[in-house]
């Protein structure tokens, strides 16, 4: 136990005096670190996996494409579900946590994955996959998991940065987004390409909605508080200028709002869809860094 606390203290306070000072602790707005540092890249690694299959698994029910059932069914599992294992680690302390469902959102969010898994299957070797009742059902479940990495963030009050409102919205926008842009690639490489065509005035849609939900939690959270104020000015300065600018401003915002204006109208090509896919992959992995890496809490004591 000693080793463990002594691990922590050397976490929190580095020695080389790179980090927090012992006596800024909680004075200063501090960073959270547990899910974003170390092993905690993890999670939001497995946030992203298992709510972008669900999303595409989720878009794949309105086109009734049941290859785009199993390869969502398979990134929310494979990756999603393996990763979240990863972050919790110990085999005994990951078994405690799943089966604390009533205080734990994320052990929420993993037996909801469990049942996706179990209906998933059932559904996608049924000989009638697409009737309303599976769909209905396994909908849900596709939104729940969608919205579950950053639900499990929101209910934490204390970091601004997590609990605004616009963090639901922006989270559920997200999976239908860039699952809709996996679901758009698969159809120009296997379907004829009028289908693709098609689907642009949609990928319009949810990419311009996607772009509000950023503007109205930028916006939001500034303007909620001082320390949500703090949070967003983080996003924009020291080590998370870069990922900011290049990753959210450049890979998920510019070049697919350039790639979409080119494809304006329908006229669709496989190359300009991979490098808008390779780009929301990118750009929407930069969103939930940020986020995740700039929350901070409130101070508990007011500096004189």
């Amino acid at each position: 136990m000693s080793n463990k606390i002594h691990h922590l203290v050397q976490t929190m306070f580095p020695p080389d005096g790179s980090g927090l000072k012992p006596y800024e602790w909680m004075v200063n707005p501090t960073r959270q670190q547990q899910w974003i540092d170390n092993q905690g890249i993890f999670l939001w690694l497995a946030f992203f996996f298992s709510e972008i299959g669900a999303g595409l698994y989720f878009v794949s029910l309105f086109y009734e494409f049941k290859a785009g059932l199993i390869l969502g069914w398979l990134i929310t599992l494979i990756l999603g579900g393996a990763i979240h294992i990863l972050y919790l680690g110990n085999p005994l302390r990951a078994w405690r946590m799943i089966m604390k469902p009533k205080t734990s959102e994320l052990s929420r969010g993993i037996w909801i994955i469990g049942v996706f898994a179990v209906m998933g299957f059932l559904q996608i070797i049924s000989g009638s996959s697409f009737n309303v009742v599976f769909n209905i059902i396994m909908g849900i479940l596709c939104l729940l998991i969608i919205s579950h990495g950053f639900a499990t963030m929101n209910v934490i009050r204390a970091l601004p940065a997590w609990s605004s409102t616009m963090v639901l919205p922006l989270s559920v926008i997200s999976g239908v987004w860039v699952g809709y842009q996996l679901l758009q690639f698969m159809f120009v490489v296997s379907k004829p390409a009028e289908i693709a065509s098609g689907m642009e005035v949609w990928a319009e849609v949810f990419f311009f909605a996607y772009v509000l939900c950023i503007i109205l939690y930028a916006w939001g959270t500034y303007h909620s508080s001082e320390i949500g104020k703090e949070s967003i000015i983080m996003q924009g300065t020291g080590e998370l200028k870069r990922i900011s600018l290049i990753g959210v401003g450049g890979l998920g915002v510019a070049l697919p709002l350039i790639l979409t204006l080119i494809m304006w109208g329908g006229d669709t090509n496989a190359f300009w869809i991979f490098l808008r896919l390779a780009s929301v992959f990118a750009g929407d992995l930069a969103v939930r860094y940020v986020i995740m890496k700039s929350a901070v809490y409130k101070p508990l004591l007011t500096r004189q």
